[in-house]
């Protein structure tokens, strides 16, 4: 019979490594495709962050009959894309910081697309502890890019904060390896 490592809660007291990995810890960066550069508008898009989507990978399945029988093997992996929402301020402007990354895919004034290596960023999206001195998880996102653009709403009644938010294609997840962290741009 199985028994269980430890009963209550009484482990946890006077650990530093049971504190709770919290979700407003955390933030998104953008690089020019290389990696090695802030892309344009980089730092405004980190600051005026609200939250982050779920990044999620999921698993196809192959299904082989034979018989009876039905045996399963794993297939291609997809991503989801993620939306982000970001705070709108008067300066820094967070809407023309991403009105000029989707001018990027698609100029609406001039109808030209624009070419993967100028509009496919590389992403980091870093979560940290508590007292923010130490990164926990990092997730790199090579080639994603702007999938759809929502302004904002507006309304009469209140006094919100204006929130504009974007979904992000995501092709490839590749989650970084502690040793790896200082590798980033």
């Amino acid at each position: 019979m199985f028994k269980p490592l430890y009963l209550g809660t009484n482990h946890m007291f006077g650990q530093d490594s049971y504190v709770p990995v919290m979700t407003q810890n955390f933030e998104i960066r953008i690089y020019n495709m290389d990696g090695t550069t802030p892309g344009d508008y980089a730092n405004t898009l980190t600051l005026t962050t609200d939250s982050i989507g779920d990044i999620s990978e999921s698993q196809n399945t192959i299904e082989v009959h034979y018989g009876n029988g039905v045996i399963k093997f794993p297939g291609k992996v997809t991503f989801n894309d993620v939306d982000w929402t970001l705070n709108c301020f008067t300066s820094p402007n967070t809407l023309e910081a991403l009105r000029e990354w989707k001018r990027q895919i698609y100029d609406t004034t001039t109808e030209a697309m624009g070419k993967p290596t100028q509009y496919m960023k590389q992403a980091y999206v870093i979560r940290y502890s508590g007292d923010g001195q130490q990164m926990l998880d990092v997730i790199k996102l090579p080639g994603v890019w702007i999938k759809e653009l929502k302004n904002g709403s507006m309304s009469q009644k209140g006094d919100e904060m204006v929130q504009v938010s974007v979904t992000l294609v995501v092709s490839k997840a590749i989650y970084l390896k502690p040793e790896d962290f200082g590798n980033i741009g």
